[in-house]
C-alpha cells in the first residue's frame, strides 16, 4: 500500500507541474485518490494473484484408482 501511495504522489505530483491547466483538478481530487489508495492496491493485488491460477487449474484427468479389496470377502486366491 505505500509503494501504491508513493507511485499516486509522485504521477500526481509529476502531473501538477507539467500540465499547469490541470492543477486545479489535481488538488481537487487528491483527497478522493488518497481515500482509495486501500481499495485500488487491494484490486491491483487480487488480479496478480489469480494471473497464473487459471492455468493451474486446468488439469489432466486423472486415472481411476483400483477399488481396495473388501474387508472379509475371499478373492479368487483365497477360494
Amino acid at each position: 500500500m505505500l509503494t501504491v501511495g508513493l507511485a499516486l504522489g509522485l504521477a500526481g505530483a509529476l502531473a501538477y507541474f507539467t500540465i499547469p491547466a490541470a492543477q486545479g483538478f489535481i488538488l481537487s481530487s487528491a483527497p478522493l485518490l488518497v481515500a482509495l489508495i486501500c481499495p485500488i492496491s487491494m484490486l491491483f493485488m487480487m488480479k496478480a494473484m489469480n494471473n497464473g491460477s487459471k492455468k493451474d487449474q486446468v488439469a489432466e484427468p486423472a486415472e481411476p484408482k483400483p477399488a481396495p479389496p473388501a474387508i472379509g470377502n475371499a478373492g479368487p486366491e483365497q477360494a
